[in-house]
């Protein structure tokens, strides 16, 4: 079965390469992470196919008849 809930269909993924919603891409729920390897901060790169718990709905992706969905799914955190 394939997931629904991965980073490309979050609202707090950007996309890298065609059309800003490429395969790679950064995750912006959090802030920049400090690292040995990046002093300066940085967002994490993930694949448009990872997941995490934290997982929002793309405001503009939001489906009525999706059974999921709940009134709080549009709020802006």
């Amino acid at each position: 079965m394939k997931r629904l809930d991965t980073c490309y269909t979050c609202r707090f993924w950007e996309g890298q390469g065609l059309r800003q919603r490429g395969p790679k891409g950064i995750c912006r729920r959090f802030p920049p992470v400090v690292t040995p390897r990046n002093p300066e901060g940085a967002f994490p790169i993930t694949l448009s196919t990872d997941w995490c718990g934290e997982w929002k709905r793309v405001a503009s992706q939001a489906v009525e008849s999706d059974p999921d969905s709940t009134i709080y799914d549009d709020l802006v955190s």
